[in-house]
């Protein structure tokens, strides 16, 4: 069944004191920050400008990467070559060819460490799939399917090389990411709905606030890619995405609401009640880390057999918990498992 995004702090975002692009929050000594997908390298540039002295000093250590190999990135954007330049003499590690859904195959090594890196931070602004590239492609619109895959792929693999309090910042544009921050507002089924791709990886949203277009603009940033071109795309109102791993203590900044319906014969209606049912649906979906709340949809007394079957809405959503469709799915599952196993249940497949 469908699922929604319920609303936090919808005004100014889930926290407000989380920091922004040019920040990436406070950073310890030794931090380690990966930026994936950076098109031009401008978003580089600009959070190089804003902490100079700090990545000078390897007080934060910068690793930024591109997609396409340098060759490419030349001729997509020829005015790369500043940028590039600008980059590697102000102490930041750049490398291109590099896939952002498949990072755990990539060595991030800078020395002699053999230790598998793990990054504080990963940056990925703006990502979308490019049907065949995305080269020539002036009428080919990309199916949403497509994006939604892309991001599913993209959490799956950062969150293996993300820290254990690290944080993963996405940033889509207006109405992309289907969070109620929104304030270009598009149906669910219209949105790359990020939060529930990165609840697929166990990631949770944390924080999620407008992109400080304007700051990054000021610090030499601008966006390019639009037909893979160095073109300008639209970036007002654009919202950055935090999300760290599930853990105790984190909470989700716009939990996802789910609703799930459950059918079973009655098989003894002396001893069944609804007290016996919300006791086996607790046990699976814990009061303590999920909200559930449980509904009589329908009653049913088939004629021939004479056995009643009655049908309960699941509503279930988590602040805690990085609720995925699958494991939500696995949940109920094992709820009416649990149910069949009873004295008082049977499947309706019987």
């Amino acid at each position: 069944m469908a699922s929604t995004v319920s609303a936090a702090s919808v005004s100014s975002g889930c926290s407000g004191s989380i920091g922004d692009l040019t920040s990436l929050g406070p950073l310890e000594h030794g931090a380690k920050v990966l930026v994936v997908g950076d098109g031009n390298f401008s978003y580089s540039r600009a959070f190089l400008r804003a902490n100079s002295a700090r990545i000078g000093a390897r007080e934060i250590n910068v690793t930024v990467t591109s997609l396409d190999t340098e060759s490419q990135l030349l001729e997509m954007y020829p005015k790369s070559r500043g940028i590039l330049d600008e980059l590697h003499s102000g102490g930041v590690l750049v490398r291109h060819g590099v896939n952002a859904t498949k990072l755990e195959r990539y060595s991030f090594q800078d020395g002699g460490d053999d230790d598998p890196v793990r990054f504080d931070r990963i940056v990925f602004n703006f990502p979308h799939y490019a049907a065949d590239g995305g080269v020539g492609n002036k009428n080919k619109r990309n199916k949403i399917h497509r994006h939604r895959q892309l991001l599913l792929d993209f959490f799956a693999s950062a969150s293996q090389v993300l820290a254990s309090d690290g944080q993963i910042w996405v940033t889509l544009c207006a109405g992309q990411g289907g969070t109620q921050l929104e304030r270009k507002t598009r149906a669910v089924g219209d949105t790359w709905q990020i939060v529930h791709c990165a609840a697929a990886a166990g990631l949770v949203l944390q924080d999620a606030h407008f992109c400080p277009v304007d700051a990054l603009a000021e610090l030499g940033y601008y966006s390019v890619g639009y037909q893979s071109r160095e073109k300008a795309f639209w970036t007002e109102d654009g919202i950055t995405h935090m999300f760290c791993h599930e853990a105790p203590g984190r909470q989700s900044c716009f939990p996802i609401e789910w609703a799930r319906d459950i059918s079973f014969w009655v098989t003894d209606e002396q001893l069944y009640t609804e007290e016996l049912l919300h006791d086996v649906v607790r046990e699976h979906f814990p009061p303590n880390t999920m909200s559930i709340r449980i509904s009589l949809l329908d009653e049913y007394r088939c004629e021939k057999s004479g056995r009643k079957s009655v049908t309960y809405r699941l509503d279930i959503s988590s602040s805690r918990l990085a609720l995925s469709r699958d494991r939500v799915n696995t949940l109920a599952q094992a709820v009416l498992s649990a149910i069949e196993s009873s004295a008082f249940g049977a499947s309706r497949a019987t």
